[in-house]
């Protein structure tokens, strides 16, 4: 009698360790993301901070600029330096009432009523950052 007749044909492996991969939900890619944008920051820093790949933070990146990273993204309105005045030409009119939100002198932002004023807050937040 052979010693591989007692062995068993099936075994069961079990596995415990899932390994490095990590969930993130889309808020804290966007938080990443809009750290990665900074002025001094760069991506392989804010990467290696995260303890995520470069090419995972461009993806988000690029996700996030096309509006397809959790609602964030792209959803603003075109946002023109304009040189002062109060003329009828000043800017891009809207069809619908809204607000006018004047930077001084280097900015001016044109909202319609009806657009999403979270999408105006970040857009306004990061207007700051630029300045």
């Amino acid at each position: 009698m052979d010693a591989h007749e007692n062995t068993p044909r099936i075994e069961v492996l079990s596995v415990t360790d899932t390994g490095r991969r990590r969930r993130w939900t889309d808020d804290e890619k966007v938080r990443i993301v809009e750290e990665s944008r900074r002025d001094g920051e760069t991506v392989a820093e804010v990467a290696r901070r995260h303890e995520i790949s470069r090419s995972q933070l461009y993806d988000w990146r690029y996700r996030y600029k096309h509006g397809l990273l959790g609602g964030y993204g792209p959803e603003f309105l075109r946002v023109l330096p304009f040189e002062g005045g109060s003329g009828a030409n000043d800017g891009p009119r809207t069809s619908s009432p809204g607000m006018t939100i004047d930077l001084g002198e280097w900015c001016r932002v044109t909202v319609p009523a009806d657009f999403d004023m979270d999408a105006v807050a970040r857009l306004l937040d990061r207007l700051k950052v630029m300045q």
